[in-house]
This record gives structure tokens, C-alpha cells and sequence, in this order.
């Protein structure tokens, strides 16, 4: 029977290096002997409530398992913060459903996540690339036309979009801050793919400091969604397992944006 040591192991193996500092075994025991697993984005309330009535043994999670960001790996932690509602449900649930939990992060970006957005908008190959800073050429469009592509092709009613020369503005360099690479956090992301010659750039989640920054430079930038730009990755990932684990139930759970429009 596979353990949790041979799926890291596999990932290890598949993307060519040991898992990152914020990835691995984050309850629960490495050992631990697994038939069933949940895939999901972020190990919610709602995650976590699935994998127990589906009878998981282990639940993989791409994002922080607890609250602050990367909890779990941190030393200015603010005190009694086990204690916070969303940090406490979590942890109860994992316990009473024995759950073990394994966050595998920037691994699985690399194995699959950023590829299979790409793929999800249609981009085809990149015409340069500095590791996952990748530069994709489109037909020449306004950016009005780029983002009604995107809306279609990430099945949303609505994008956020940043447009310092307005939406007719002309683009055919496109960047992907996927994920959380919008966010003011990791601007440093956005000044690779600038300094690469992107005119638009299409994010996961940004913010307002995230889209001024790109604004001020003068490049546009499309939101779609955190979960949004992951999920498509995530899913392919339970198909690389089940090839890798046939012996093993895995299912993908879906995590939707916590946020709708009005």
C-alpha cells in the first residue's frame, strides 16, 4: 500500500528537487498509509468536510493550511492564533476525520499549475522564458478583446482589469502572474516579466498595489482569480496520480473564489 512518503517522493522525483521549505507534511505523519486522497486548492472548512465524508486518509492542499500565510513555517506568529476560529475548525477537523495533510506548493507550479493555465487561455508556447517567467505572443488585439477572451475562456461573467491607456490600447506580449503573483507582495514577479517586454499581463489574484504598480509602468493587467488560475493545474495533478497510483480513490475538490459580483 502507497504511504505519504511515496507520493512526495513522486513529486520529488517529477520535478526534479526535494520539496520547498513551506511544502511537506503539515499534519499527520509522513508514513502514514493512504487509499483515499482529496486534492484541493486550499484546505477549507468545506475541503476538509468532503475528504471526511469521502473517507480520505490524506488531503493535499496547494495554499496555507492556517492563518497568517504560511503559519506553520513562521516565527512572528501573533499569539493565540491556533485559536482563531478558522485555524481551530481546521485543526478539529483534520483530527476527527484522521486526516493527514500535505501542502505542496510551488512544486506542483512548477509540475503543472502554470502550464495548465497557460494552456486554459490558449496561449500556446512561450517565446521566452526565464524558469516560470514566460513571455507569450498573441495576435495583435485591444486589450477590450483580450479580456473578453479571458472572461470566455475562464468561464467568468466579469474580469478586473487595470487600463492606463484605456481598453482599445493594442497588446500581443502577455505575462502571467498566476496565483498570487497580482498581489503587492510580489511585485518583484511583475518586474521580471516588464523587463521581459510584456505589454499585458494576466494574473490570478491581484490587488490595488498589486495593479498599480504594473499601471504605473504602463502595462494593463487582466484578474481573473486565485483558485481560478490553479484549479485547471490541481485537476490535471489528480490525473498524474491516479497514472502514478492506480491502486489509489483520489478525488479533486473544488475550491470557488470566496467572492462573487453584486
Amino acid at each position: 500500500m502507497a504511504t505519504v512518503s511515496d507520493i512526495i517522493a513522486f513529486v520529488q522525483e517529477s520535478v526534479g528537487h526535494s520539496l520547498r521549505s513551506d511544502e511537506g507534511v503539515q499534519h499527520g505523519s509522513a508514513e502514514d498509509e493512504v487509499e483515499n486522497v482529496v486534492v484541493c486548492w486550499m484546505a477549507t472548512r468545506e475541503a476538509l468536510r468532503r475528504a471526511g465524508e469521502a473517507g480520505a486518509d490524506l488531503v493535499i492542499g496547494h495554499e496555507s493550511l492556517y492563518y497568517p500565510y504560511n503559519a506553520v513555517n513562521r516565527t512572528d506568529l501573533p499569539g493565540g492564533w491556533q485559536a482563531w476560529r478558522i485555524n481551530r475548525t481546521r485543526a478539529e477537523l483534520l483530527d476527527a476525520h484522521r486526516l493527514t495533510f500535505v501542502r505542496l506548493h510551488g512544486s506542483l507550479d512548477e509540475l503543472c499549475i502554470f502550464d495548465d493555465f497557460a494552456a486554459k487561455l490558449g496561449l500556446g508556447e512561450p517565446v521566452q522564458a526565464d524558469g516560470l517567467a514566460k513571455v507569450y505572443e498573441i495576435e495583435p488585439c485591444t486589450l477590450r478583446e483580450l479580456a473578453d477572451r479571458v472572461k470566455e475562456r475562464a468561464g467568468m461573467a466579469h474580469v478586473r482589469v487595470s487600463a492606463p491607456d484605456g481598453l482599445d490600447r493594442a497588446v500581443s506580449r502577455v505575462g502571467l502572474p498566476w496565483g498570487g503573483l497580482g498581489l503587492f507582495v510580489n511585485v518583484g514577479y511583475q518586474q521580471k516579466l516588464l523587463e521581459a517586454g510584456c505589454d499585458v499581463l494576466i494574473a490570478g489574484e491581484a490587488c490595488s498595489y498589486g495593479f498599480r504598480f504594473s499601471a504605473e509602468c504602463g502595462v494593463p493587467m487582466i484578474e481573473t482569480s486565485h483558485e481560478g488560475s490553479e484549479n485547471p493545474g490541481l485537476r490535471h495533478f489528480c490525473d498524474i496520480l491516479r497514472e502514478r497510483f492506480p491502486e489509489l480513490n483520489i478525488e479533486f475538490f473544488e475550491v470557488a473564489p470566496s467572492w462573487g459580483w453584486h
